[in-house]
Parts: C-alpha cells; structure tokens; sequence
C-alpha cells in the first residue's frame, strides 16, 4: 500500500499559492491551475475557487460524493476542470459530473487548451445561448 500511494503521489503536481489579481491568495493543485488563473486574469474573466463549493455526483460503486471543481466562473454559470492526468476514477466521477450538470462543464486537458480557452469559452455560450 505503500508504495502505491508514494507512486501515485508523484503523479500529482506540485501545488502551489496565486494571487489573484483582487490581490487574494488563491491553493492551486497543480502548475496548470495556476496557469489557468493567469489566463483568466489576463482574459479579466472573474473566477472563484472555493471549498465551499460542492457538485453531487456518484463513483462507480454507485456511492454518493462531493466534488470540488478547479474554478467556477458566475458570469458564465460554468465550471472549469483542468485535467492533465486521469485515473479510472476521475474519468467516471467526471462523466456522472457531465451528465447530472449538463453544459455546466468545461474540461481542459492541455496547456494549448487553457492558452485558448477564450474561444472555447465563446464556443461554449453560443452553442447553449437561445
């Protein structure tokens, strides 16, 4: 057990301290959270990261769970989850996450993904906007 925990523990990035530009000091999980914060700074697209929020969801042993998504963005009802690596779980937990909370998820699984996430997030409000 040991050992599966030290190996699964190196998968994980490094995580880290932001400051967002409100000048609040913000966790980060991951170097790709925090490369998403500045994108959305820079983009002046206001986001949240909070413990407080919570999405219901079920793992596959059919268990109800929270879960924490990485940002929320209010003006756009939208949660953003940016994944670099994926387990079982997290591929399960995400697609239950999809399918209770349909158009309310935005996955992002490289950094060319948060360099662009401008357009996708463009993409992403047309195509549900009537």
């Amino acid at each position: 057990m040991a050992r599966r925990t030290k190996r699964k523990k190196r998968l994980w990035s490094k995580s880290s301290k932001y400051k967002k530009k409100d000048g609040t000091i913000v966790e980060m999980d991951s170097t790709w959270e925090v490369a998403m914060a500045k994108r959305l700074d820079k983009l002046n697209i206001r986001w949240d990261r909070d413990e407080s929020i919570k999405i219901h969801y079920q793992n596959e042993k059919g268990k109800n769970k929270n879960y924490i998504p990485d940002f929320y963005l209010p003006e756009f009802k939208l949660f953003i989850e940016v994944k670099g690596y994926w387990t079982d779980a997290a591929r399960y937990k995400m697609k239950d996450v999809q399918e209770r909370y349909p158009n309310s998820f935005l996955i992002l699984e490289s950094l060319e993904e948060i360099s662009k996430v401008n357009r996708r997030l463009l993409a992403k409000t047309k195509k549900y906007q009537t």
